[in-house]
């Protein structure tokens, strides 16, 4: 069941980020498109996040700002992106506990 809250949620948030005019914003994602990522990659969006991306796909980069870090595509390319890639930013949580657990990060309490 989709929640009511969750949809409004990121279509608002989806509208925000389009009225900044920094990012592209193509047509959003469709339920077959949806149906195929999350087949695809084993998870399924949170209501929040399928509203945000079917109401647009953000894509590219904002402008550089000087001193501030910027990630060359911070937005995953879900309809046209490197399967390769994106599946590194969807293991990216993961990889990064299990290396903070490796070298001591997190102590038995």
């Amino acid at each position: 069941m989709i929640s009511t809250a969750g949809s409004a949620l990121g279509t608002h948030a989806a509208h925000r980020l389009a009225q900044t005019g920094l990012w592209p914003i193509e047509p959003g994602l469709t339920d077959a498109e949806f149906a195929r990522i999350e087949h695809q990659y084993g998870f399924e969006f949170s209501d929040d996040h399928r509203a945000f991306l079917a109401a647009g796909l953000p894509t590219g980069s904002p402008p550089p700002e000087p001193g501030v870090f910027q990630s060359e595509t911070p937005w995953p390319d879900w309809r046209n992106g490197d399967p390769d890639e994106l599946r590194k930013r969807l293991n990216w949580p993961v990889d990064g506990a299990l290396f903070d657990v490796k070298h001591g990060y997190w102590h038995h309490t």
